[in-house]
């Protein structure tokens, strides 16, 4: 995959991240374990889907700046890894250029 490529998808997953970071500022800290609705974070920019996980399952994904929380099937493999399964998501670790710009643009770094 060129860089321009490359690039493109890790931008594309940025955004997605950065609405969940806005869905999880709206959250009251005092409720954890209910379940949340996060927006995929693939990198496909037409992707609607949701993932219900609870806030501190997705503040676990956020506190590695090259991971993401996807729905199932919305991999890309040639710029990321699975890091975890369950049975309604993945946890993706960007790899290359595609985790280099995840970690930059992380605002918690």
């Amino acid at each position: 995959m060129d860089d321009g490529s490359e690039r493109r998808l890790a931008g594309n997953e940025i955004l997605f991240r950065d609405t969940n970071d806005a869905i999880e500022r709206g959250q009251w800290p005092d409720e954890p374990d209910k379940p949340i609705r996060f927006r995929c974070e693939c990198a496909r920019v037409d992707c609607g889907q949701v993932v219900e996980i609870t806030l501190a399952e997705y503040q676990q994904v956020r506190s590695f700046p090259r991971r993401f929380l996807l729905a199932l099937g919305h991999e890309t493999p040639e710029i990321e890894t699975v890091i975890s399964r369950a049975p309604d998501y993945l946890i993706v670790e960007k790899q290359g250029m595609a985790g280099q710009i995840a970690a930059a643009t992380d605002p918690r770094e």
